[in-house]
């Protein structure tokens, strides 16, 4: 017979070893609204930046001060999604607050990283 704390162990492990953590962001961002905003359903791998209303970025879960320490960040990230640069998109989630410089400025990154496909995210008021 089996013990009730082994089972009970394997099946904490099995919890544990399939569970996924989901990388919260640093920044806390208010997305502009607008009332002609359509949801995307393209399935193409995307990259999601968030910018701050002080111009702080933030990738993957990660603060980045700074345009030279995102290119670095968004050039690793492409290279590690091993996809072709025409399918990949880009979502900025600008804060409604943010300097009209910081999202050029990202989307300058993109260009220069050679991702055409950029969206900015809205929210519906």
């Amino acid at each position: 017979m089996i013990p009730l704390v082994d089972v009970l162990l394997v099946i904490v492990i099995f919890l544990v070893v399939n569970t996924t953590f989901v990388q919260k962001s640093q920044l806390n961002v208010e997305l502009p609204g607008t009332n002609s905003a359509q949801a995307s359903t393209e399935k193409t791998p995307s990259l999601t930046i968030r910018v701050s209303q002080d111009g702080n970025f933030d990738f993957e879960g990660q603060l980045i001060l700074g345009e030279t320490a995102l290119k670095q960040a968004l050039s690793q990230a492409i290279q590690r999604l091993n996809t072709d640069k025409n399918q990949l998109r880009a979502i900025i989630e600008a804060d409604a607050s943010s300097t009209h410089q910081s999202v050029v400025s990202v989307m300058d990154v993109l260009a220069d990283l050679g991702v055409a496909k950029v969206s900015i995210a809205t929210s519906n008021p």
